[in-house]
């Protein structure tokens, strides 16, 4: 006979765990945004599918821009981060895009120290967004990512 044994996670801790597999881990969706982004050169990351499409690069900088709106809003003010959404450096040599990269994993970092320090009890609290709770703004932002990173495929496995 054997036991199976698990182990009993505080909420911030679960959310973290999604985060964790969402970025570099074993995703429900099959592949994280590592294994997305990897291989992506500079050159790809900065090409359209069309003109008025965005960009890999472009994706990356809004996934970067929402998370640190949820880490404003976590600390309870509703605020934008001092950085311009979807943003495109005029020389996106791959100096930049290993800075963008290097930014996107620190963001995530970040955002995960965050989470963790969360008051758990809190969660349901509303958050500065009107009509959204701490736990939606996270669930949220979980989604935003996935969608994010669905569209960041399609672009790379069409150019």
């Amino acid at each position: 006979m054997f036991t199976i044994q698990f182990k009993i996670m505080r909420e911030t801790e679960k959310i973290c765990h999604l985060f964790d597999d969402l970025q570099q881990g074993d995703c429900w969706i099959g592949v994280n945004m590592r294994q997305v982004l990897e291989g992506v050169s500079n050159s790809t990351a900065a090409q359209k599918l069309h003109e008025k499409g965005n960009c890999i690069w472009q994706l990356v900088n809004h996934i970067i821009y929402w998370r640190k709106t949820v880490m404003i809003r976590l600390q309870g003010k509703n605020a934008q981060p001092p950085m311009p959404d979807m943003y495109l450096p005029d020389q996106p040599d791959d100096t930049s895009w290993q800075t963008t990269l290097a930014h996107f994993e620190e963001v995530y970092r970040q955002l995960h120290q965050m989470i963790i320090g969360f008051d758990e009890s809190a969660l349901d609290k509303a958050s500065p967004m009107k009509g959204q709770t701490y736990y939606q703004l996270l669930m949220g932002c979980l989604q935003h990512d996935a969608y994010h990173m669905g569209q960041i495929q399609l672009i790379k496995k069409a150019l």
